[in-house]
């Protein structure tokens, strides 16, 4: 679990290691970096530890066509961020002044305001949560009759880190998700840069704030949960799809509408 605790630990070692400027992009890209084995007073667990918060508590932005998680400084001069692919091998991390911008900065925003019991663990999330063959089987089956041969538009609620994406249900171009736990999205966006659209909000706020129109998605998913949901809820976003919504209820996949 990452914990508010964490963040507090890396914002006070941040403070304290030596940072090597690097050279190499003084004029491109000026910034700073802590590197495994040259860095004094951090080691391994310390730069596992830190990416994990930096994608817990930080914020999709761009350089140039690549997004990553920046974690902003308290005081909103300084930024961090990591580079490799699985978090857990990181062992280099970044970090610059944010006075400067590279590109458009068009990434989606995570920031939700809304603290969930999933934010502490969403950065392990895919890893404690394996799909399983027999996961992929049943999603499936149960949209074959429901699939053209063009990518599917598809609402999914509760999205965390995009399982409806990586169950391939549809591409990320035509995939909107809509889930309250900012680290999830985080995860969701580091996985798929170029998601079509994502809501950082509770999906009835959604509704109530008018977010969709009817038939708008050929697919509306709860995927991971419809038991939270009350049934005016789920007939609501039986409405927002022009071929069904697939829920989960009881652990078993259903088709409505």
């Amino acid at each position: 679990m990452v914990t508010v605790e964490d963040l507090r630990w890396w914002l006070t070692l941040a403070e304290k290691v030596e940072w090597t400027f690097a050279r190499t992009y003084a004029e491109s890209a000026p910034h700073s970096y802590v590197v495994l084995d040259r860095t004094a007073g951090m080691t391994r667990d310390d730069f596992v530890r830190a990416a994990h918060v930096i994608h817990t508590f930080g914020q999709p932005a761009k350089f140039y066509s690549m997004t990553s998680i920046y974690l902003t400084s308290p005081d909103g001069r300084l930024k961090w961020w990591t580079m490799d692919e699985d978090l857990d091998d990181t062992n280099l991390i970044n970090q610059a002044t944010t006075e400067r911008l590279y590109g458009v900065q068009n990434a989606p925003s995570t920031a939700s305001g809304i603290r969930t019991p999933y934010d502490g663990s969403a950065t392990r999330y895919d890893e404690q949560h394996p799909i399983t063959d027999a996961e992929v089987r049943a999603l499936m089956e149960l949209v074959a009759p429901l699939k053209s041969e063009y990518p599917t538009s598809v609402l999914d609620v509760g999205c965390g880190t995009g399982r409806v994406l990586d169950l391939g249900l549809t591409t990320p171009d035509r995939y909107a998700g809509v889930d309250p736990s900012r680290p999830m999205l985080n995860m969701l966006v580091r996985k798929y840069p170029s998601v079509g659209r994502i809501y950082p909000t509770t999906i009835e706020q959604a509704l109530a704030d008018g977010a969709f129109t009817p038939g708008q998605f050929e697919i509306v998913t709860a995927y991971d949960s419809a038991d939270g949901l009350d049934r005016a809820t789920v007939a609501a976003l039986a409405t927002l799809a022009s071929r069904a919504a697939i829920v989960r209820r009881d652990g078993q996949l259903e088709l409505i509408g």
